[in-house]
């Protein structure tokens, strides 16, 4: 069984288990999730990133994330916070990164002494808002495209009432993609509080990607200007998007929490009948 380093940070308490794979360890990268991402028999995260050398000419470094179920995402704006910081400890010039994601390159750069900025891609918006019943209230959601898929959820109500692992599951089925992303937003003094349940993962404490879909339905209809403050249960980020046709940036904490090694466990062989 090989021995890996590994590097456990988060973002707005989305947390992840970093592994730099630029030496090419050849690893089944979605049996690697479901091992460190298993909060009582591995490290615990909410996914696991993956560095490794860049295949576009255009950025530096490239970025994969596999959630704790072993399936891949296009990006993860939470994420790509904390390669930031990691990969701060060996760029001292500090310019700024253009890392590549499945969703395309997204450009990194230090936002003042604590806060990392994202540039997070052009916001699309579905033109209409489609219906779902859960939970016995027929509820509005607004598809969103940030390079992964959301579904906008707004509510005049206490967000810890509403049952928001049905409601994804409802909006799942009434939208034809099990894969959507759900976020739950509450407009209150200028500000959007969130809670989200993340495709493969389930309800998670912040989501970078998701923050964004929501800024960005919540600033287009009318609810709140740009830059926006977006409150999660892990804390806070900021969203700022000029509108139609424009990116939207991302700016945020991260951590490094710790370091440590793993011993690989070796894949079980395929379970015969």
């Amino acid at each position: 069984m090989p021995t890996i380093a590994l590097t456990k940070c988060q973002a707005t308490g989305n947390d992840f288990v970093l592994f730099d794979d630029r030496a090419r360890s050849a690893l089944p990268y979605p049996d690697l999730a479901r091992q460190v991402c298993d909060r009582r028999f591995g490290i615990g995260a909410d996914g696991l990133l993956v560095l490794a050398a860049a295949d576009s000419p255009q950025a530096g470094i490239r970025m994969r994330i596999f959630n704790p179920d072993g399936s891949e995402a296009e990006m993860c704006g939470n994420g790509i916070r904390c390669v930031w910081l990691y990969l701060a400890r060996e760029r001292v010039d500090g310019r700024p990164l253009d890392v590549q994601t499945a969703a395309g390159v997204v450009r990194v750069e230090a936002d003042g002494p604590r806060n990392v900025r994202v540039e997070m891609g052009v916001p699309r918006i579905e033109a209409g808002a489609r219906e779902v019943e859960s939970d016995g209230v027929r509820v509005q959601f607004v598809a969103v495209s940030m390079g992964n898929p959301h579904a906008v959820v707004f509510v005049d109500r206490p967000l810890e009432g509403v049952a928001l692992e049905q409601l994804a599951a409802c909006i799942a089925r009434a939208s034809g993609d099990a894969q959507v992303n759900v976020e739950l937003v509450r407009p209150a003094a200028g500000r959007l509080d969130m809670r989200v349940h993340e495709r493969g993962v389930g309800e998670t404490w912040g989501c970078g990607t998701g923050a964004c879909a929501a800024a960005a339905v919540a600033i287009a209809s009318g609810r709140v200007r740009s830059p926006v403050d977006v409150v999660s249960k892990g804390g806070q980020v900021t969203v700022t998007w000029a509108g139609a046709g424009e990116p939207a940036y991302l700016s945020g904490p991260a951590q490094l929490v710790f370091s440590t090694r793993i011993d690989v466990k070796a894949q079980a062989p395929p379970k015969t009948v």
